[in-house]
C-alpha cells in the first residue's frame, strides 16, 4: 500500500459518517436496502423535527449515501454494494482495522506521549506484566458507576478474580459490555455473567493479526478511565505474552480520548440503544 493509498484509506475510515455506515451494518443481521439504511442513519442522530425536516434529512441522505459514501466504501472492500438493487452487506470478511505492523502503531502511540506514574489528568501512566494488568483491571472495575466497556482476544487474560469484580459490579448496577472475536471468550463471560451484554466485532482497531505485538485486553471504565495492553512475544516459559498496559483516568486525558474516538460508532450505538436516550427521543 502506498502512502497516498493508505492516506485515502484511513480518511474514508476516519469520516464520522463512513463509521455510522459501518457500525449499523455490523449490527444488521441481514443485506440493508439504501432506504433502510438512509432511514437508520437519521434516526439515530435524530432530534426532535417535524415530518417536513425528516423527509428533507433522509433524502439529502440518501443521495450521500448513493453517489458518495457507498461507492468509496465499496471501492476499499469495506462492504459489498450492488448499485443496481440498492443493496448494501456488511463485508466481515475485509480486514478493515489499522495495519499496526506496517504504521508501527504501537511504537508511534507509546513514543507520541510522554508517560508519567502520576496522577495528573493529562498523564499517561504504564504498568508492566500480567499481574499489574490483571490487579489494575480489577481495580478499575470496582471503580465503574455506570458502565464497564471491556474487550479481550483470549480467556488467557482472564482470571476468576476477575469475573468476582465484574459480578461485583454488575450488583451495584454498572452496565458491563464485552466485545471479542474469540467464541471462547464470548462463551465463559456468557457462562458465568448472564447479564452482561455481548458482541463480536466486525471490524475495529483491536483486530489485531496473530503475530506480535498487539492489542491483548481493553477496559473502559464509565468512559473516563481506560487500561490499554499491548501484548509481546511470550516470556520464555511460553505460557503468557509480555504485557505493557497503558493507562489514563480523566474525562480529557489523552489516551482516554484517543479510545474513545476509535470506539466512537460502538459507543454511539450503545448509546442510541439505551432506555434514557430513547425516552429523551420521544419524550
Amino acid at each position: 500500500m502506498t502512502d497516498n493509498e493508505r492516506q485515502k484509506w484511513k480518511t474514508v475510515l476516519s469520516n464520522p459518517d463512513n463509521q455510522d455506515t459501518l457500525a449499523i451494518l455490523e449490527d444488521a443481521s441481514r443485506p440493508l436496502h439504501l432506504n433502510e439504511l438512509a432511514e437508520r442513519l437519521v434516526k439515530q442522530n435524530e432530534t426532535v423535527m417535524s415530518s417536513d425536516e425528516y423527509e428533507h434529512h433522509l433524502k439529502r441522505k440518501q443521495i450521500t449515501l448513493y453517489h458518495n459514501s457507498l461507492p468509496k466504501l465499496a471501492d476499499f472492500g469495506f462492504i459489498d454494494y450492488d448499485q443496481e438493487a440498492n443493496v448494501v452487506t456488511s463485508r466481515n470478511d475485509a480486514m478493515l482495522d489499522i495495519d499496526w505492523h506496517e504504521e508501527d502503531m504501537f511504537a508511534e502511540l507509546i513514543a507520541r506521549f510522554e508517560t508519567d506514574r502520576q496522577s495528573d489528568e493529562n498523564s499517561i501512566g504504564t504498568l508492566e506484566g500480567r499481574q499489574a494488568a490483571l490487579e489494575y483491571g480489577r481495580q478499575l472495575a470496582d471503580e465503574a458507576e455506570e458502565e464497564l466497556f471491556c474487550m479481550f482476544v483470549s480467556t488467557d487474560l482472564l482470571e476468576e478474580k476477575c469475573l468476582c469484580h465484574a459480578e461485583d459490579a454488575i450488583d451495584r448496577g454498572v452496565e458491563i459490555y464485552v466485545g471479542s472475536q474469540n467464541s471462547t471468550v464470548r462463551d465463559l463471560i456468557r457462562s458465568h455473567l448472564p447479564e452482561v451484554t455481548l458482541w463480536e466485532p466486525q471490524r475495529g482497531w483491536l483486530n489485531t493479526p496473530s503475530r506480535y505485538p498487539k492489542v491483548g485486553r481493553l477496559v473502559l471504565v464509565d468512559r473516563q478511565k481506560v487500561m490499554l495492553a499491548i501484548l509481546d512475544e511470550p516470556n520464555s516459559d511460553g505460557k503468557h505474552p509480555k504485557e505493557t498496559v497503558m493507562v489514563g483516568k480523566g474525562e480529557d486525558n489523552p489516551l482516554v480520548v484517543l479510545v474513545r474516538e476509535l470506539l466512537g460508532p460502538r459507543l454511539d450505538h450503545l448509546d442510541y440503544q439505551s432506555a434514557d436516550f430513547q425516552k429523551e427521543l420521544h419524550s
